[in-house]
């Protein structure tokens, strides 16, 4: 990452570093295939997106008091409705097994869904990956809202509502990330993996 210090310097010293993409993705039909083996569709995207952003070197990267870090453990940080139906949290500590990665999904989803209080993660805790869905919205843009504590090099990704045709499933995708660390080539490379391995898993 050395090769991006002149980057990180630079576009840190805006006051919204990020580069927002949103595009359309269009891959196999993996909602079926998750729904007849009894697991949650969103789970199999979560997966992949966070198997896609570790073989993908700059989204590998964190800014840590303005030192580039890599994340040791990754945790996927995702969006869950409560039983008010007001927004909540879930993190959990990715594991490249699928059905490790699902139980952990489900598990942490419920309490998640349970909680009466918003649950959040450490600030200085750089090793996340934050995911929202929202699956009523086929969205064009997407724009996520940055803490003034934070430097805005935690990648977000939103993953909008599914449309199907002809065994191809298509859906908004919208990459936040830090500008410094990652540039449009990054996110192009991270939704190539995506689509190419979504379906793949079953």
């Amino acid at each position: 990452m050395q090769s991006r210090r002149e980057h990180i310097e630079f576009f840190s010293r805006y006051e919204d570093p990020t580069v927002n993409i949103t595009t359309v993705v269009a891959c196999p039909d993996f909602v079926a295939a998750a729904k007849a083996h009894n697991v949650p569709p969103f789970a199999v995207l979560l997966f992949t997106i966070a198997e896609a952003s570790l073989s993908v070197e700059n989204f590998r990267w964190r800014l840590d008091d303005g030192e580039a870090v890599e994340v040791k453990q990754l945790k996927t940080g995702h969006t869950v409705l409560d039983k008010n139906n007001n927004l909540n949290f879930s993190a959990i500590e990715h594991s490249g097994d699928f059905d490790t990665f699902v139980r952990r999904y489900i598990e942490d989803r419920e309490i998640a869904h349970a909680a009466t209080s918003l649950r959040l993660s450490e600030p200085q805790d750089r090793d996340h990956l934050y995911v929202t869905c929202t699956p009523w919205l086929f969205f064009t843009a997407f724009e996520h809202p940055i803490a003034r504590y934070g430097d805005a090099s935690i990648p977000n990704i939103a993953v909008g509502q599914f449309k199907f045709e002809d065994g191809i499933v298509h859906f908004p995708l919208a990459v936040q990330a830090h500008h410094g660390l990652v540039d449009g080539l990054h996110i192009h490379q991270l939704i190539e993996k995506i689509t190419d391995r979504v379906g793949a898993l079953f």
